[in-house]
């Protein structure tokens, strides 16, 4: 079974998806830009933090590579020298740099494509300590030395090319070329190692090492030409300053001599290394300058960036703000229109109309039923909702329509059984009244005893005639002027019961009926009394009890029947309790719809409860309004019993 949901739940449903979509999206631009303004302003603490001292580490670990080379081949007192000197220069290094990364938080802002290459550079300046020791205990050549010292300046090249392309726009481009001119400094450290090397031991490059020289070289003015080329004057202006150096040509020159086969003898370890050094420390000085430069611009960048975020966020969100609340109010208003059509709907189906039926079936004139049930009239502009409105109002005229003919019809139908009911109850009153003449004028006892059957048997039909007009919404037509003991209206009530020798009326407090309400309450106990004798055994004894309590007086009609259900009392106290209209497809218990109808009118209070002896016993509360006074009973019109006298007590 599916769960009912309300018209206003299901219409803010349908407006809050498109919203929600709509401020997803809104929400994934805006960070897509303000993650650009955020990772050009995390690039200056990145650069300050890491990047610089990771370049300096390498710049400086490369020369250790470079000074144990030289050791490695001339084994002289000073390179060894020279060689601690440097480890101490690159031990201070690798300490700076871990203390400006924890003091900054650096890493926590390194991008996710940069971390490997930072863990490398982690883990090769740790295993720094362990290259120095196998150095030491002669466990390194010339061949895997560079494989030792190198991870850390490729790791730290990796690392910025990465963080290069991190950036966004033009301070993207111009990082990308400072990190390739980086390349070509760091490609010269390696050329720098080997060539050391090699005239360390004052020999000829072996073929496979002037390869590697060839493509040392090639890659490094590869790098540096085409990082030059992509630099803006402004950048390129310290780079120009290298690229133009006396030191930067004679390093050409060298390298050019190499490759020619000019070594030995003609280009000597202090030169190239004289050479190497001043380049490599113009190489530091223009980069260090070019990079603060191009550090410097990202801010003011990340800055518009975040300009353009915030105009973007701001006018997104204006967007939003502004859909939300145009969708909100025709949401609403659509809801309103909606629920007050129902709400018109539901007052017109569940108050005006059964107000108005229950009026047409109590008999009641309606002159205006538009005024009764007016058609609806719905609040709004909105077609579909006017629409729905009219055909509720055409449904009302057709249910309103279809209670007037019903009303009708019972009507008629209901003023049929009367006339016919009164007919009979005029000829059985006239055949009454003739067998009395007969009992008074007969003397024979036989005779006697026939005429009271008969006699009986027309008062029982009498009673059925006054129920049938009960029914049809009159009153019975016998009525008493004066007030009656309850001992002898239960006797009448009795006489008009077909098996009353089972019933016994025991002795009850005096208290007296107001005449008005006699025949009535005598036609109410004789329908209980009458059932109670219906559906109780022939051997057993129906009983009648009364005393008065606080509210009236109370009598007792107690079968020694099988009694009835917990359910088939509930259903019948409740018809008792609530009268139900006549239906005539329904005839088993004619006779309790007749006592509700009565006890409805006169105020009378009936239930039925479990006997003790098994049975049911019906409790009927006469109220003190039906009641009369003991200084009443002057000249009251005796009951008509129909029985001998002292019968049934």
């Amino acid at each position: 079974m599916s769960v009912s949901r309300s018209i206003g739940f299901k219409i803010t449903l349908l407006l809050v998806i498109p919203l929600v979509s709509l401020v997803a999206l809104w929400i994934f631009s805006a960070s897509l830009t303000v993650g650009d303004a955020f990772r050009l302003l995390n690039t200056k603490t990145v650069y300050d933090s890491l990047g610089e001292p990771a370049n300096v580490l390498s710049t400086e670990i490369e020369r250790e590579w470079l000074v144990s080379a030289q050791y490695l081949a001339t084994r002289s007192e000073s390179d060894r020298a020279d060689l601690a000197a440097q480890r101490a220069v690159v031990d201070r290094a690798r300490a700076r740099m871990r203390e400006l990364v924890a003091e900054s938080n650096a890493d926590t802002l390194i991008l996710a494509e940069a971390r490997k290459p930072y863990q490398d550079m982690k883990s090769a300046a740790a295993r720094l300590d362990t290259v120095r020791m196998e150095f030491d205990a002669d466990q390194l050549d010339l061949v895997n030395l560079g494989e030792n010292y190198q991870p850390f300046p490729d790791a730290a090249q990796r690392f910025s090319v990465i963080a290069a392309m991190g950036s966004v726009a033009t301070s993207g481009q111009q990082g990308r070329s400072l990190t390739s001119i980086s390349g070509a400094q760091h490609v010269l450290a390696k050329e720098r190692a080997l060539v050391a090397g090699v005239l360390g031991q004052a020999r000829k490059f072996t073929d496979a090492e002037k390869l590697r020289f060839s493509e040392y070289v090639t890659t490094r003015r590869v790098l540096f030409a085409q990082g030059l080329n992509e630099l803006d004057d402004e950048l390129r202006a310290p780079i120009e300053v290298l690229a133009k150096s006396e030191a930067y040509r004679q390093l050409t020159n060298l390298e050019d001599r190499i490759l020619q086969g000019e070594v030995t003898g003609q280009v000597s370890p202090v030169l190239w290394r004289s050479v190497v050094d001043r380049v490599d420390n113009a190489y530091t000085n223009a980069l260090s300058k070019a990079g603060a430069v191009h550090i410097a611009r990202t801010e003011p960048e990340a800055m518009g960036a975040f300009v353009r975020a915030g105009v973007a966020g701001l006018l997104g969100f204006g967007a939003v703000a502004a859909s939300l609340i145009i969708s909100l109010r025709m949401g609403r208003g659509l809801t309103r229109e909606l629920v007050g059509l129902k709400e018109a709907a539901t007052e017109l189906s569940d108050v005006r109309l059964p107000l108005l039926v229950r009026r047409l079936r109590r008999g009641e004139k309606v002159s205006d039923v538009e005024a009764e049930a007016p058609p609806l009239e719905p609040t709004g502009s909105t077609a579909e909702v006017r629409d729905v409105a009219a055909a509720f109002s055409a449904v009302r005229h057709t249910a309103v329509d279809a209670a007037v003919n019903q009303a009708r019809t019972r009507e008629s139908v209901g003023q049929a059984l009367r006339n016919l009911a009164r007919r009979s109850q005029g000829l059985l009153q006239r055949q009454l009244r003739l067998l009395d003449a007969m009992q008074r004028r007969t003397s024979d006892a036989g005779t006697m005893e026939d005429l009271f059957r008969l006699d009986h048997l027309t008062t029982r039909m009498r009673r059925q005639a006054e129920g049938l007009i009960v029914l049809a919404g009159g009153s019975p037509g016998r009525t008493w002027r004066r007030p009656v003991p309850v001992a002898d209206m239960l006797q009448g009530a009795v006489a008009e019961v077909e098996d009353y020798t089972r019933v016994r009326i025991y002795p009850m407090p005096e208290a007296r009926i107001s005449g008005g309400a006699v025949a009535d309450i005598i036609h109410l106990f004789a329908e209980l009394i009458e059932n109670a004798v219906s559906f109780s055994p022939p051997h057993t004894e129906v009983s009648l009890r009364g005393e008065a309590v606080a509210r009236g007086y109370a009598v007792e009609v107690e079968d020694r029947g099988l009694g009835l259900s917990t359910e088939e009392l509930q259903t019948i106290n409740y018809r008792l309790a609530s009268p139900p209209e006549l239906d005539l497809a329904d005839t088993d218990r004619l006779g309790l719809v007749v006592v509700s109808w009565l006890a409805s009118r006169h105020g009378v209070r009936v239930e039925l409860r479990p006997s003790p002896f098994g049975g049911t016993t019906a409790i009927v509360l006469l109220p003190a309004t039906l009641l009369a006074g003991s200084g009443d009973d002057q000249g009251q019109e005796p009951v008509r019993l129909g029985i001998p006298e002292g019968a049934g007590t």
